[in-house]
């Protein structure tokens, strides 16, 4: 099983250790293939002897799912609070932009985001959580989603299924995108392309 999160059973030096364990992971995975990460690496950039490495993660596969699950959950806790003081649209921008931007410094999260029918393990517990944790994404765009059509019409029927497409959108940007647009254009593009189309308005005749 995955190591809890700190919580009260450990000391602010365990939940210190175990936040150093994950960013260097996290480094280290966005950085090259599964296969090409050696524990004992983890444990060197993150300052630790491999013995404690593994006091806290039992193998590769239960670290690399660790950092994939706390970093979606970091995603979701941002999208939560992202733009509460900003009306439904400009909500739904900075939720795109927070959706963009997580998956172009995680390539190997945005990798997995990409595997619809689960996980590329055969631990139940890791494809348990990671549905949990797909599930809750979809949750929170639809809630973005729901406050949008509230706006200008009675709620959509579907929201979930628009979830899905708004992050369908964002996937297919980030993998097909020939012209390599910056983040910041792609953000632009979806947002523009959901609520309106591909139609752009007719610029106005210049007057002389």
């Amino acid at each position: 099983m995955i190591p809890p999160a700190p919580d009260a059973t450990m000391t602010p030096a365990q939940c210190l250790r175990r936040q150093a364990i994950l960013h260097a992971a996290e480094q280290l995975f966005a950085e090259g293939r599964f296969d090409a990460v050696l524990m004992e690496d983890v444990a060197r950039m993150a300052g630790v002897g491999k013995g404690t490495l593994y006091r806290y993660f039992s193998d590769k596969e239960t670290l690399y799912f660790a950092v994939i699950f706390t970093g979606f959950g970091a995603l979701q806790e941002q999208m939560l609070h992202e733009g509460a003081e900003v009306d439904s649209v400009g909500r739904l921008e900075r939720t795109v932009r927070a959706l963009v931007h997580f998956f172009t410094r995680n390539r190997f999260m945005f990798r997995q985001m990409g595997r619809d029918a689960g996980v590329s393990s055969n631990r139940p517990e890791f494809c348990r959580q990671w549905q949990h944790h797909r599930s809750a994404l979809l949750e929170t765009i639809a809630g973005v989603l729901r406050k949008v059509s509230a706006q200008t019409a009675p709620e959509a029927p579907h929201l979930r299924t628009d979830a899905q497409i708004l992050l369908g959108m964002i996937r297919a940007c980030m993998r097909f995108d020939e012209p390599r647009l910056p983040p910041d254009q792609i953000v632009d593009e979806v947002v523009h392309v959901f609520l309106h189309g591909v139609a752009r308005p007719t610029p106005e005749p210049a007057t002389r």
